[in-house]
């Protein structure tokens, strides 16, 4: 009856939950990411000693849990991330599963660059709009243990997606200097700490400065041409992207940037100015475009160009005028 009890209770505070066959972590009822279960509905689908598993993201009000995976993190947690009155665990790993309600949060997994084990996850909605769940007290994990709260307090806190992602890639960070260069250093979190493993090991370094969205000290650089050595078709392009917003998705960030491409000739300064115009957006991140101005040199776009940009450069008020030089 206790299962049934708190999956009701659960629904009762927003959260949407999936039932688990008894000792496993995930759910076996097809299309589960999609139940969508009212109270009536709990006592046919909870029964016996099965586990309760919560869907996390929209679904259960932005939902985020932040799952420490191995000992490093759970000895740093406190240190790095945000206080919560929401965390539970099992016997050899308490406190293991941190909750937040953190509005547009997606789900990300830092691993062990060297041995590929996990170091954490912040389990929220995949980037395509996939379902993630998470098994809830008071569920059996597969080792045999009870999963129970840490506290009869369950209220998670509030936070912004964006900091707790970066303080989610720093506890990661930190998982590996404590690993592999010093356990002091670890407790002492700090924006230097990529540098860090970057001069013990660069296998280790790089994938952090990644995590943070910085560039390691040996990616190639590439530097604008001075203005005096610019021609006036480049001159006129960085001011017509200049021009246009950066407030868009996904696709359309692809566009633009296949239209700067294609507009530029794949040059140097044409990367310059996708660059430029990516770094207006806070979700900028440098290795990511990179990889797609890299991924425009291998399929070359050919139906769009300046056309497309002085469009929407014109849409945001630019005249031909402006660009004369």
């Amino acid at each position: 009856m206790s299962v049934l009890n708190d999956a009701r209770d659960y629904r009762r505070r927003g959260l949407q939950v999936v039932p688990i066959p008894a000792g496993e972590k995930g759910p076996k009822l097809p299309g589960w990411g999609k139940l969508r279960l009212g109270l009536d509905d709990m006592a046919r689908y909870f029964t016996g000693d099965c586990n309760i598993g919560v869907i996390l993201g929209l679904p259960s009000g932005e939902l985020v849990d932040l799952d420490l995976d191995c000992s490093e993190a759970l000895e740093l947690a406190d240190l790095y991330l945000p206080p919560t009155a929401a965390e539970f665990g099992r016997k050899s790993k308490p406190r293991s599963h941190r909750l937040y309600t953190a509005a547009g949060a997606v789900h990300e997994a830092f691993s062990d660059p060297l041995d590929g084990s996990t170091l954490l996850e912040l389990r929220a909605e995949g980037r395509d709009g996939g379902c993630h769940q998470t098994v809830f007290p008071p569920s059996m994990h597969p080792s045999g243990e009870l999963i129970e709260w840490s506290s009869e307090i369950i209220a998670p806190a509030v936070v912004e997606a964006k900091p707790l992602r970066l303080v989610a890639a720093y506890l990661a960070i930190g998982c590996l200097v404590a690993r592999y260069v010093s356990s002091q250093a670890a407790r002492r979190p700090a924006p230097d700490l990529p540098k860090l493993l970057w001069e013990f090991d660069h296998d280790l370094g790089r994938p952090a400065y990644r995590w943070v969205g910085e560039p390691d000290p040996d990616v190639p650089r590439r530097y604008p041409k001075l203005r005096s050595q610019q021609s006036h078709r480049e001159l006129d392009l960085a001011e017509i992207v200049n021009a246009i917003p950066n407030d868009c998705c996904w696709d359309e960030w692809n566009r633009i940037g296949m239209a700067i491409y294609a507009a530029s000739g794949g040059s140097v300064q044409g990367s310059v100015i996708f660059d430029d115009w990516s770094a207006k957006s806070d979700k900028y991140n440098p290795y990511t475009t990179a990889e797609r101005w890299d991924h425009y040199r291998k399929y070359p776009p050919s139906r769009i160009g300046m056309g497309t940009l002085v469009f929407l450069a014109r849409q945001s008020g630019w005249r031909p005028s402006q660009a004369a030089s």
